[in-house]
């Protein structure tokens, strides 16, 4: 065996060391790359809800390159969402949130936004990514999308629907929320900012859930519109979040000066009250109807108009927004609008209001029996 042993050895070229090919065989192997702490907890901090374990494959795909592990988390939060949102397309989504933002008032007024963003569990609708993604659907609305200068055929007022395709590839903002705004998160640089569709599927993947856009309208000042148009936006049922609940509303008024309508006019303190408080009203009351002449008075309650006025008056305080009584004291809806208006030298008037709710006006699909949801859940993880 010695013998056999000795016989090998010299079969080695005397040119080529022992040694080099023991060195030569384990430089083959490769080096597994240590995930840097420190980047670890930027990427953290930078891609909001980003697991520890995809942050640390990040890096290690990477080398530690930063740039690189940032690109390569987007990269890989596209991909599984494009996949997740395929498997979840036909579920249901009757949840979800109502968004409204209001912009700056300005030298004719402010235009405001009302958004309806929907999942499939109240669960994931108090979810503040899923808060956040709403805003800043809403805030895309308001200063992105242009609408006409006069309104839509088919369509009364200065609320505007928006087509939902438009706004899906529009490039998403960022969360107009103070505590967003407060944040020390590295923003995304400009050419990385994706569109509302591609913010939507991503945020599909981290929440495992059904996302869609339902509808969207906007607020339009006209072309040469006499004196200010004032808009007022509040939401209602989403944990005190300042853009996003259950409910949303939006108001409209129109401001001119009793001096003339040329002249500049500038709303007190007083008058953006009354626009706030006007919105929370709409909120508070089902009621959309502004003025008597645009509500319609049933058969059923005008008795074939032989009914008594006392009655159809009734049905009115209750149906029209400005015979109803303001729920901030002061009267109707009209007369607190007139002792304003009155105190301000001003004419007011509500030209437009909208009020939605999440869900409203959806039909729950039968569900299927519960073999069958079990294995559908199954193959949807």
């Amino acid at each position: 065996m010695l013998r056999s042993f000795l016989r090998a050895s010299s079969a080695i070229p005397r040119s080529i060391p022992t040694s080099s090919l023991i060195t030569r065989h384990a430089s083959t192997t490769p080096i597994a790359v240590k995930p840097n702490i420190k980047m670890l907890a930027e990427i953290r901090k930078t891609i909001e809800g980003i697991s520890m374990m995809k942050a640390k494959e990040a890096l290690i795909q990477t080398n530690n390159d930063f740039e690189k592990a940032l690109e390569w988390v987007r990269e890989d939060e596209a991909k599984a969402g494009i996949k997740k949102a395929e498997k979840l397309k036909d579920r249901q989504a009757m949840e979800g949130l109502i968004g409204v933002v209001v912009g700056e008032v300005g030298e004719h007024g402010n235009r405001g936004a009302i958004v309806e963003l929907n999942c499939e569990t109240d669960f994931v609708s108090r979810n503040d990514l899923f808060k956040g993604l709403v805003s800043q659907i809403a805030s895309t609305a308001l200063l992105v999308v242009d609408g006409p200068s006069t309104p839509t055929e088919g369509q009364k007022g200065l609320v505007q629907d928006v087509a939902i395709a438009d706004l899906l590839q529009a490039p998403i903002l960022p969360d107009p929320t103070p505590a967003a705004a407060g944040s020390d998160a590295t923003p995304a640089p400009a050419h990385e900012f994706a569109t509302v569709q591609e913010s939507i599927t991503k945020m599909i993947a981290k929440l495992g859930e059904n996302i869609s856009l339902r509808r969207c309208s906007v607020v339009h000042l006209p072309e040469n519109q006499r004196g200010m148009v004032l808009t007022g936006g509040a939401t209602h049922g989403g944990d005190k979040h300042p853009y996003a609940g259950k409910m949303g509303a939006l108001s409209v008024m129109t401001l001119v000066s009793k001096q003339g309508g040329s002249k500049k006019v500038t709303p007190s303190a007083a008058v953006t009250t009354l626009s706030r408080q006007l919105t929370r009203h709409l909120i508070a009351s089902p009621s959309i109807t502004i003025h008597q002449e645009d509500c319609k008075i049933p058969l059923e309650v005008s008795n074939g108009g032989h009914a008594p006025p006392e009655e159809v008056d009734a049905w009115l305080d209750e149906r029209v927004l400005m015979r109803q009584p303001f729920i901030f004291g002061g009267g109707k809806v009209e007369q607190v609008l007139a002792k304003v208006a009155k105190e301000e030298g001003l004419r007011i008037k509500v030209v437009d209001a909208l009020r939605w709710e999440r869900g409203e006006g959806m039909v729950k699909a039968e569900t299927v029996d519960f073999a069958e949801e079990v294995r559908r859940q199954i193959e949807n993880k």
